[in-house]
């Protein structure tokens, strides 16, 4: 097995001198005049006839809502528990830097969210027992963290507003959506029960936990500004809008740029309501990056739902990385996305993503470092990777929605932040995967793995070992590819995505085995492909995968069909595979009742698998089932 073997000969290495960057680091306000003069100088350049195009979701409408908004995508640690060997954590980036999910444990109890319902499971016997049960009633929860014996919920709500239109008022009537970030702090001393809810104007980018302190990445539009519209149609109604809309910007106030939050305890009552940050926490990008404000909360979750620090930035966040000491955010310039909202505009000639450095180390304080650009966009979180104080990023110059004509290329670029407050490029390595777009990327130590795709799948191989002088050492081309890399022992690498045909058409989940020793010649040493038709999320949701070290197993959700002439049968269950040194082997199909071929239903779809003891437990959104870790036989089955 394997492929095209051979280093690509049009990749370039560039070494760069260390000089310091012409641009300036992210620009703070030294008070609210110079803050609302920034923010209303630009605000009066974007405002239209119906109120501020958003790039990111659609367009600002009434107290900061919006509408035709298109949902977010989002995507070497084995896990994000305490390093006990006794059980599995969450899937996570990097070790002991935790992740919100839907499922937790502390090795005595698993705690999940089902259908609105937050379930308490003990695991200390022979079966698991539910023992606690928290109706959230409407909220929109979907990620928890757990730090003893407190849990903090990620949720969302949204409220709407209906504009008055008649016949000959307006041409069309949008329906404005504003977003607010629910966190919600649960106790489970006994019966879970809600201690405090803090609503935050905005929507949820990311967040992590190192410790006891957790630090949440939201992003938020302009709030209560009430925007006017065209009253008729025609152009000079749209003008005499937009006029009436620059005028509510230059009056606007601080709090209508700054998200508000409100804290309300169990029984609702509100005991705390603010502005997130002052002023003077806030900055900006030296090239204009839009008017959403980008916020990073820090909470010591061992003392509860009480903000110790905040800080924001007037940029749109996308992707969110952190190492145990600093918390890097990427955003898109500005250039980009407002080409999204008017495609008459000249598309760019470029993608420039902008990543942003604060320092975490201190438990009480978010500090901003360095701010550094690198060319293209960035796929997910696994772009970013932090060792021996530098950064390593790979992008792709352009995305693929552009042009179904485009021409593309990926690199790896080594950035280090310096005292000038700019984080420095020192070395780069292009001309990965030409008319391709990265998959997938798994830095391992001075290694990265870069997987890129359009036909086939070619997974590069680059030592960062000096990083002033990154080169692609080896690569390997073979059909489909892999959307995770995760490491499953010494110099062996396991992909999960896709097989494809020559011409790129995808025909199931792929388990590829990869033998990375050799970084000059990458093999494939086995794989297991399931038929056509199926498909795993693991593909764009890392924390649904397991790969358990002492057994060697991993298990990988799998949604599976079949179809005939007579029937259309499914599989909805995870798929136990045993990981040896060269070969893969498929131990069994699990499934929860409901799962199974042509009696099955959604919710048997399994999600998540933790290990602890010698138990496997597999979750759904039905229940918990218990299997032996040896063999994977069923033991027990939980019912929510």
């Amino acid at each position: 097995p394997g492929g095209e073997v051979g280093a690509d000969p049009e990749t370039t290495t560039t070494t760069i001198e260390r000089e310091p960057l012409a641009a300036p680091s992210l620009t703070a306000f030294d008070a609210c005049e110079s803050f609302l003069d920034y923010v209303i100088a630009h605000a009066v350049e974007q405002v239209g006839p119906y109120g501020i195009a958003d790039p990111y979701s659609g367009w600002w409408g009434n107290d900061g809502a919006f509408f035709r908004a298109d949902a977010a995508q989002e995507a070497t640690a084995p896990g994000g528990n305490d390093g006990s060997p006794d059980f599995s954590g969450t899937n996570v980036q990097v070790l002991g830097v935790d992740e919100p999910d839907m499922v937790k444990t502390d090795g005595d109890r698993i705690v999940l969210l089902s259908e609105g319902t937050l379930i308490v499971a003990d695991v200390t016997g022979d079966t698991p027992v539910i023992t606690g049960r928290l109706h959230l009633g409407s909220r929109s929860v979907t990620s928890l963290l757990l730090s003893g014996d407190k849990v903090l919920l990620f949720g969302s709500s949204w409220t709407q507003f209906h504009p008055l239109v008649t016949e000959d008022s307006a041409r069309f009537a949008p329906t404005y959506q504003s977003p607010s970030l629910e966190l919600i702090e649960i106790d489970l001393t006994g019966d879970p029960e809600i201690v405090r809810t803090m609503t935050i104007d905005g929507r949820f980018v990311s967040g992590r936990m190192v410790g006891d302190t957790v630090r949440i990445v939201s992003a938020s539009n302009p709030v209560g500004l009430e925007w006017s519209h065209p009253e008729g149609t025609g152009l000079q109604a749209e003008r005499e809008a937009t006029e009436r809309n620059r005028e509510i910007v230059r009056n606007s106030e601080p709090e209508n740029w700054i998200p508000y939050y409100i804290t309300t305890d169990g029984d609702g009552r509100i005991t705390d309501e603010g502005t997130l940050f002052d002023c003077t926490r806030a900055t900006h990008p030296v090239e204009f990056s839009g008017l959403e404000m980008l916020s990073v909360v820090t909470i010591d979750l061992s003392d509860g739902l009480d903000v110790i620090d905040s800080t924001g930035v007037l940029a749109t966040g996308t992707t969110v990385y952190a190492s145990a000491e600093n918390l890097y955010v990427a955003t898109q310039d500005w250039d980009t996305w407002s080409w999204r909202i008017d495609a008459a505009e000249r598309e760019p000639d470029t993608v420039t993503t902008s990543i942003h450095q604060f320092d975490i180390s201190d438990p009480a304080t978010t500090t901003y470092v360095a701010t550094g650009d690198v060319e293209g966009y960035l796929l997910n979180q696994f772009a970013m990777d932090e060792h021996e104080g530098l950064l390593r990023v790979a992008s792709t110059t352009r995305p693929a929605w552009w042009d179904s004509n485009f021409e593309s290329e990926s690199l790896v670029t080594v950035l280090e932040a310096q005292p000038s407050g700019e984080m420095e490029t020192v070395g780069r390595v292009d001309g990965l995967g030409k008319t391709e777009q990265i998959y997938s990327v798994r830095f391992m130590g001075d290694m990265a793995y870069v997987v890129t795709f359009r036909q086939t799948d070619p997974l590069y191989t680059l030592d960062l070992s000096d990083p002033t002088s990154p080169e692609v050492v080896g690569e390997l081309k073979i059909l489909g590819y892999s959307a995770y890399l995760h490491p499953v022992g010494e110099g062996l690498l396991l992909g999960v995505g896709q097989d494809a045909t020559e011409d790129g058409r995808v025909q199931g989940t792929q388990v590829s085995l990869f033998d990375v020793s050799d970084p000059a010649n990458p093999t494939r040493v086995d794989q297991l492909t399931l038929s056509e038709g199926s498909n795993s999320n693991v593909e764009y949701d890392h924390h649904a995968f397991l790969y358990w070290d002492p057994a060697g197993l991993a298990v990988i959700p799998i949604t599976q069909w079949w179809w005939d002439d007579e029937s259309e049968e499914v599989f909805l269950g995870a798929l136990g595979i045993e990981v040896g040194d060269g070969s893969l082997t498929e131990l069994a199909k699990l499934s929860h009742p409901g799962g199974d071929r042509n009696d099955w239903d959604w919710r048997s779809q399994i999600s998540r698998s933790i290990v602890i003891d010698d138990r496997l437990y597999t979750i759904s959104s039905k229940g918990i089932m218990t299997s032996d870790l040896n063999d994977l036989d069923e033991i027990d089955w939980l019912g929510f």
